[in-house]
Formats: C-alpha cells, structure tokens, sequence
C-alpha cells in the first residue's frame, strides 16, 4: 500500500475545522487503497457524528476543489469518518477516555496463570498500568500499558 504526503496546508486547514466543529483530528491518511486513491480525514470526540462528518467533509471539500493542483492526484476519493467501534486504544489518553468502559486486551507475555486475554472495566489508568475488574470472575487485574499487544472498546447492548 503506497502512501502519499499529506500538505501541511491542509492537515493544518483540517486540524482547525475538526477543531471549530468540537472535535480531536486523529489521523490524515492519503494513500492507494484497490488502486483507487484515498484521502481519508479520521476525527474523534463526543460530537463525533456522521452529520459532522459530513459538514467537515463540505467544509474541505471547498478547499480541495480550489487547490486541486495541491495533491498532484488528478482523481482521488475524499472521506472524512470516525475511526469506528472496533478503534484500538494504544495511548495513556485512549486508555483515560475509557475510564468505566468495557475494554478487550490481549498482552505480549502471558501472566503467570497463562491468560494473555482480558475483558473488564477500566477502573484507573497511570503512566505505566491499567487497572480493570473482571465482572465475571469478580476480580481486579493490573495490566502493563507496554505488555499490551491489542485493545479495543467492547460495545455492550
């Protein structure tokens, strides 16, 4: 998968408008994906909405289309999205917007009973642990932000 640089104008242009809508600008991607080029904005926050997505997405759309020279890409698929239910956590700030939220891990090393794969609720994150509770096993775990290999948010009906 090849990728493309991104203009600092317009990472600098999107980071402000996913800003202005009250949202957090995650990722700019500009890349060949089945031999189609896409440039894909990923935004996060509460307001986070396919309605605002959309709106960010008219709001840069104006921009491309009056710069279409800036990517050097004669055609090329604009997306604007969130990262989706199934977004892997990897940061400290990830792990503290999970604070009460079920979250599935799995660790590089075993534990000393074996397991390498935890469901539970985050109950405290520092700069080096994750602390959650196993409802089903009624039990706390202490987990190594570092040891972590996956983790993701586990949606609950």
């Amino acid at each position: 998968m090849r990728k493309f640089a991104v203009p600092k104008e317009f990472h600098d242009l999107a980071e402000k408008t996913v800003r202005d809508f009250g949202c957090e600008l995650l990722n700019i991607t500009f890349k060949i994906e089945k031999k189609i080029h896409v440039l894909r904005v990923i935004i996060d926050g509460e307001k986070a909405s396919l309605n605002i997505c959309a709106d960010i997405s008219r709001s840069l759309s104006i921009w491309l289309d009056e710069h279409e020279d800036i990517l050097k890409c004669k055609s090329y698929n604009f997306e604007v999205s969130t990262p989706g239910e199934y977004r892997p956590l990897k940061t400290k700030k990830d792990f503290i917007k999970c604070i009460n939220k079920l979250i599935f891990f799995e660790t590089k090393t075993k534990a000393s009973d074996g397991r390498k794969r935890y469901k539970g609720r985050v109950t405290a994150v520092t700069d080096e642990v994750i602390s959650i509770y196993v409802e089903e096993e009624s039990m706390a775990f202490d987990i190594v932000i570092a040891d972590i290999s996956k983790a993701r948010i586990e949606y609950e009906l």
